[in-house]
């Protein structure tokens, strides 16, 4: 029969071996879960990101008090094949765009309103497509574009937005098959006719 000091130093190493085994699941550093207010300067750190990700103007223009149908000259619709008759319509935002319709379709639409370029990416993934580009050294992206239809948003301010829509009704010109390229011939056009911001 095992005396008591015997079977009292069995059950202290059996308690220290529980114990050993425990301790090394929970060794090393515990993770917090972040508090509210963590997950708050999570979500502003985001969305920090992704305004960094947003190209900055540096050579602005103002698209405040422009006519929109005055945005393109006769000589240059004439020369981009466009209906040299303009039609304003209001845009979603509150603005007043302009259109030019005939083998191609042209929408020329400022927005002062919002967030500039800003507005663009923060809805990045509400878009078919998007794809940065640059039009006469301004940032811009186009986005839900294809064979028949481009939306170019031109971020010509750090806070205004040139949105061009171009679309290829019936034309069979060259020109106007790449629809894209041909968007940023249009919003190179407008913008040498904007005066400068402030």
């Amino acid at each position: 029969m095992r005396s008591p000091r015997l079977r009292d130093v069995v059950l202290l190493l059996a308690g220290a071996l529980v114990l050993s085994a425990c301790g090394s699941v929970t060794s090393g550093t515990p993770i917090a879960i972040p508090s509210v207010s963590d997950r708050s300067s999570l979500s502003a750190g985001a969305a920090s990101s992704e305004n960094n990700e947003v190209p900055r103007v540096t050579n602005p223009k103002n698209l405040r008090g422009v006519d929109p149908c005055q945005m393109l000259t006769q000589a240059q619709l004439r020369e981009l094949g466009a209906s040299l008759e303009g039609k304003p319509d209001q845009a979603p935002w509150g603005e007043t765009l302009c259109r030019w319709v005939d083998d191609i379709r042209v929408t020329v639409a400022p927005d002062t309103k919002r967030r500039g370029l800003a507005e663009v990416y923060a809805r990045k993934k509400s878009f078919n497509s998007f794809q940065t580009s640059s039009v006469a050294g301004y940032p811009a992206v186009r986005a839900d574009f294809g064979a028949i239809r481009c939306n170019l948003n031109v971020g010509v301010a750090n806070d205004q937005l040139l949105l061009i829509q171009y679309s290829n009704n019936v034309s069979r010109k060259p020109e106007h098959k790449d629809t894209c390229v041909f968007a940023e011939r249009i919003a190179a056009e407008v913008l040498k006719n904007l005066p400068a911001g402030g």
